[in-house]
């Protein structure tokens, strides 16, 4: 048995988002066969149906409703915006009631009943009763802080029986914890606004706007309660952190957080979408329908709430098709994603994604002239933003997928993958390994051993966050040579980082004896030189080579350092050998995932897979 990860980006043409989570399991050692558990989220507008419809029947290798083949299981709205509502509907109304579907048995999730209704959002609740396997899970959910009460003709709306309702989730699994989603307490009696808690007589009819929150949706009943059947091993999760305003925080409560007090309708429905975390393994990936800022901000100190990278959150599905009302510069710099992936489809209307949004992505802050680059992120976009010629808005490191003509001859698709290997690697990824493997192994031959508390974190996550070689470098070394948790000798920081930094372009070779030499004569002992030493060269290193290469690097910068420091020759080989050994096992040659598109300017065009380390 082994799990697998699929996270398929639907490109939905024009303004509008729709993603499949699929976790797959290959059946191989188990008595059943193999199998996947399936979860759209939202559906683009009503002409992108088809498209979604299309690509769902046709390329989702095991969805479907002929032999051996599972039906979608979950539908999850993020909000009732047209552009990702509407595309659901038209999928909730697809076929003739006597032709089977695979959107016949669905659980269905999202923001629950509305104060008051439209039409369109009628139309969406009349196409899920079409089909009586359809169980919308969220149907007693207030999704208003008001009460609901309201007239549909002569029937008044009233949820379905909700005795004894359970507001803390459990966990997955019946009671196995799953590692990284654990079960949290039920909210404290919330503070919020006046008026923000549904009135305590409606209580025994409707949940509560924070129902949803904390709770995972992949693997439920048609109660949202967790399956309480036990799954080989641990499969991908998908676990709501933010609804209707209410945020998951650090405490392990739903907290209110909602932005102007004055927020027009627009900014209303956007700050109320559904967020969710998929997490496989180590691996990590957030998406948030159209969420503001605001609540970006809870979410991200949730996620990560010691701001490192070892809290990392590896890829983000860019919020609001990367408007400026999220994705701020602050909520990117804590969740260090690896990749960002923009929905944004040809010829949208708003012009998405936003410069600002691009810049950050870019490692372009305007706020901070002639200050220091920071981290460029790679980001993928899934349309051009017009046809003929192809223009796209992806800025310096961006890639946009498809070829959209005219004629149209390939979608705008993008693929993320992760591998049961892969969910296991280090959170780090291969820079962060490479640099624990480094320091910890010529701190092991000089002596320098153990190393201060938050020393190995901390440089870790300056190196990651710098926008240069020239930057990691001087970073890397600061960070050795700083007062706790740093191993002192500040005065050997500058002509270390001089000495380093004027070389880079010899990568390890000449790195590691110019910045040990120039630490020595400063006064750094030769334990904490030999760290700062190898810690700069791998950190010359990385970033410009192929990874294949990495670990050799690693066990030459371990090994040249500890040589400098006095070790002899045998224990410095072996120490150079420790490195190598760590860092593969940490991060191997198959990547942390892998990213596929449609390349227009490979030759001739045609998918390309990106692997991430």
């Amino acid at each position: 048995m082994t799990w697998s990860l699929e996270i398929h980006h639907i490109d939905v043409k024009a303004s509008g988002d729709s993603t499949l989570i699929v976790a797959r399991d290959d059946g191989v050692g188990h008595a059943h066969g193999a199998t996947i558990r399936t979860c759209l989220i939202d559906g683009g507008r009503q002409k992108s149906g088809p498209i979604v419809d299309s690509y769902l029947t046709n390329n989702v290798n095991g969805l479907g409703t002929g032999f051996g083949e599972r039906q979608l299981d979950v539908i999850a709205v993020t909000h009732y915006d047209a552009d990702h509502l509407f595309g659901i509907t038209y999928l909730l109304n697809r076929g003739p009631l006597a032709t089977p579907m695979i959107y016949d048995d669905t659980y269905i999730y999202d923001q629950g009943e509305t104060s008051t209704d439209d039409d369109q959002y009628l139309r969406y609740v009349q196409a899920i009763a079409r089909r009586p396997g359809r169980v919308r899970v969220t149907r007693n959910v207030a999704s208003d802080p008001q009460p609901v009460n309201k007239q549909r003709g002569v029937h008044q709306v009233v949820p379905g029986p909700v005795a004894n309702v359970r507001t803390p989730p459990a966990m997955f699994g019946g009671g196995v914890v799953v590692p990284g989603n654990p079960a949290i307490p039920a909210p404290a009696p919330l503070a919020v606004p006046a008026g923000a808690v549904i009135a305590a007589g409606t209580l025994a009819h409707w949940w509560h706007p924070y129902w949803l929150v904390g709770r995972e949706i992949l693997w439920t009943d048609e109660a949202g309660e967790p399956i309480t059947e036990l799954r080989p091993g641990v499969p991908p999760t998908v676990t709501c952190i933010a609804a209707n305003r209410y945020v998951r925080d650090a405490a392990g409560t739903a907290r209110f957080r909602a932005g102007a007090a004055l927020a027009g309708p627009e900014q209303l429905k956007n700050e109320k979408s559904l967020a969710f975390l998929v997490q496989f393994g180590t691996f990590r990936y957030y998406i948030g329908g159209d969420i503001e800022h605001v609540q970006e901000g809870t979410i991200g100190r949730y996620l990560n709430p010691n701001n490192t990278v070892g809290g990392r959150v590896h890829v983000v599905k860019a919020s609001h098709h990367g408007a400026d009302t999220a994705s701020r510069p602050a909520f990117i710099d804590r969740m260090r994603p690896e990749t960002v992936i923009i929905s944004c489809g040809t010829k949208n209307q708003y012009g998405h994604p936003a410069a600002g949004t691009i810049d950050t992505l870019d490692g372009i802050r305007p706020a901070m002239p002639g200050g220091p680059p920071v981290r460029k992120i790679p980001h993928y976009l899934t349309g051009y933003q017009d046809v003929n010629p192809p223009v796209s808005l992806s800025g310096i490191l961006g890639q946009t997928a498809g070829e959209p003509g005219p004629p149209l001859v390939a979608r705008g698709h993008v693929l993320l993958e992760v591998s049961a290997v892969q969910s296991q690697y280090d959170a780090s990824g291969l820079r962060g390994a490479a640099l624990t493997a480094t320091v910890t192994e010529i701190a092991n031959a000089t002596g320098a051993a153990p190393l201060p508390a938050g020393l190995l974190e901390d440089m870790n996550d300056v190196m990651i966050q710098a926008g240069s070689l020239v930057d990691a470098i001087g970073a890397v070394i600061g960070s050795v040579f700083a007062a706790p948790p740093g191993l002192g000798s500040a005065a050997a920081a500058a002509p270390a980082i001089a000495a380093g930094t004027a070389v880079v372009a010899g990568g390890v070779a000449a790195v590691v004896p110019a910045v040990y030499a120039a630490a020595t004569a400063a006064g750094a002992p030769p334990d904490a030189a030999a760290v700062a030493a190898a810690a700069a060269g791998i950190a010359s290193f990385l970033g410009t080579a192929p990874a294949g290469a990495v670990p050799a690097a690693v066990g030459q910068a371990v090994h040249d350092a500890a040589l400098l420091a006095g070790v002899a020759a045998a224990p410095a080989v072996a120490a150079g050998n420790n490195a190598i050994v760590a860092v593969t096992a940490a991060v191997p040659a198959t990547g942390r995932f892998t990213v596929t598109y449609w390349d227009r300017d490979l030759h001739p065009p045609q998918n390309r897979t990106v692997t991430a380390f």
